[in-house]
């Protein structure tokens, strides 16, 4: 099976990969804008440069694939609307399949009850999957909280917030609920996402064993560290403030994608069904304290 990974020198591309290489025969080419700078060591991955945006030169690297794992989001733009990004993203890969041999999509989006008022970025992200199910491909959605390991925004967020104060001022959403999930488990059920053998499309809802709150997380992660941590509650943050925090102690490459997902911290974001057990029973999160790095 030939594999695309659009995305795949990101966070969770880079992780999908090493798991692809290690536990399966299947031929894996990573396809980002800047393919000419990565380099990886099995001779079963090759790295091609296309941008999403580029119907044409996606066609031309999705023409002999069998699936395509799409792992990218707009959050980073700063010269448009990422909203509207990402959804043209969404419609040109749509496009690009077309007379491929792509007949599975498997997207990576975020948790959030559709009957909610959801932020921008959910709402993106759910759009994103009902734009990508107009494809004639069968379209695998699954849909996570903060996946948990080394290089993710929103874990290193936390981290460096933890690190840097030893006093957190909480806001409101501080005791908003979240199901966190290791990046192994979570690339655990990309993987095994190929091998369903129905050709229905599916939404598929993940997370760790537990539903939290973010100061629980928090100060769970304090404790893991050995850090002394002390939280005082705060009645309203408004947006520009948390966008200021996040400036002043967050790492600066994250910072401008953590701006846009503030506004997400009001949802809860946790596992309402039971689809993700009955389709990958294999697969048992690990709790909280195993995915900490």
């Amino acid at each position: 099976m030939k594999i695309a990974i659009i995305g795949g020198n990101g966070y969770i591309g880079s992780s999908l990969i090493r798991r692809l290489t290690e536990e399966t025969e299947h031929t894996v080419v990573s396809v980002s804008q800047h393919a000419e700078n990565t380099h990886y060591d099995s001779e079963r991955v090759s790295a091609k440069n296309a941008d999403i945006f580029d119907v044409n030169a996606m066609h031309a690297v999705l023409a002999d694939c069998d699936v395509a794992y799409y792992l990218v989001h707009m959050m980073g733009q700063t010269k448009r609307n990422f909203v509207e990004a990402e959804a043209d993203a969404a419609n040109s890969l749509v496009e690009a399949v077309k007379e491929t041999s792509v007949t599975k999509i498997i997207f990576l989006g975020g948790l959030g009850n559709d009957s909610e008022h959801l932020s921008k970025h959910l709402a993106s992200r759910h759009k994103t999957g009902e734009l990508l199910r107009k494809s004639d491909a069968q379209v695998i959605e699954f849909r996570a909280s903060m996946v948990i390991g080394k290089g993710s925004a929103s874990y290193d967020i936390i981290a460096n917030l933890v690190h840097k104060l030893p006093i957190l001022f909480l806001p409101v959403w501080a005791k908003t609920l979240t199901q966190p999930i290791g990046l192994h488990d979570a690339v655990s059920y990309l993987v095994a996402s190929l091998s369903l053998k129905d050709t229905k499309d599916h939404t598929v809802e993940i997370g760790g064993p537990e539903a939290m709150t973010y100061k629980n997380l928090m100060l769970r992660y304090a404790r893991w560290k050995k850090t002394k941590t002390w939280s005082i509650h705060v009645p309203f943050v408004p947006v520009f403030v948390a966008s200021w925090w996040l400036d002043s102690f967050t790492p600066g490459n994250h910072a401008k994608v953590g701006k846009v997902m503030v506004e997400s911290l009001a949802n809860p974001m946790i596992v309402t069904n039971q689809k993700s057990q009955k389709l990958f029973p294999q697969i048992e999160p690990h709790v909280i304290e195993d995915c900490f790095v």
